[in-house]
């Protein structure tokens, strides 16, 4: 983990509403159809209205997806762990992760007739996801190096374009790479301090500090996961 940096509970509501925020609220998703429609002269997926919004609902859920995966391959490092750290440890992990996903469904405002639905299957299509982050973990754009498609670039292409995939999913590789480094960039700005000047001697003091807060960490999300219970695993939400 960074210096200076702590993960709590509390960080992962905030994490669900900045990326809802951005990728939903703030029209990142419909800037992408549109800008798409500009860039090739596709004025026909933009035409319909109702079918926009249909589609910019979707694509958003996707992208979501796409770094709700990347979040959870990124949580073990964010709290300083390794894969050989206690299971204690790790557990951490899943609680902060099931607090981010209620936090997500939340933000996302699913009717509450459907929310449970809705839940199940996100949870089912961020498998799909985390496999592949797990396979590809340094991978960006729409194909890995070995030519295999990410889950997000062929969702994306044939709800933008399916009249002509290879370059809606190229499109599409591109605003992948767009949310990924969204999402890191998020995840990583959590927990943050202001830098403080480097003292000019005392490494010793700077090493016993720079353990000082790693204990905190450890110690303050271990009391947070012992004064609950963890939640119940999110399942997932609607197919489209």
């Amino acid at each position: 983990m960074a210096p200076g940096r702590k993960l709590f509970l509390t960080h992962a509501g905030e994490l669900a509403h900045l990326l809802v925020t951005a990728i939903a609220r703030d029209a990142m998703a419909m800037a992408f159809v549109r800008g798409y429609a500009d860039r090739h002269d596709r004025r026909k997926v933009v035409a319909n209205v109702e079918r926009l919004r249909e589609m910019e609902s979707r694509i958003s859920r996707e992208a979501l997806l796409l770094i709700a995966a990347e979040v959870r391959r990124q949580l073990p490092r964010a709290f300083g762990l390794s894969h050989n750290a206690p299971s204690e440890d790790l557990a951490l992990c899943d609680v902060f992760f099931a607090e981010f996903l209620e936090a997500l469904g939340r933000a996302l405002e699913w009717p509450l007739a459907e929310a449970g639905t809705e839940a199940l299957a996100f949870r089912k299509d961020l498998e799909t996801y985390t496999k592949w982050r797990e396979r590809h973990p340094l991978h960006q754009g729409a194909r890995t190096a070995s030519g295999a498609d990410s889950p997000f670039s062929d969702r994306c292409a044939i709800l933008l374009d399916s009249a002509m995939m290879d370059q809606a999913r190229q499109a599409a590789g591109e605003f992948q790479s767009d949310l990924l480094r969204l999402g890191t960039r998020i995840f990583g700005q959590l927990g943050g301090r202001p830098s403080q000047p480097r003292p000019s001697s005392g490494t010793k003091a700077r090493t016993t500090d720079t353990r000082g807060r790693g204990r905190a960490v450890r110690d303050g999300n271990k009391n947070a996961l012992s004064e609950r219970k963890p939640a119940k695993r999110a399942s997932g939400s609607r197919r489209h």
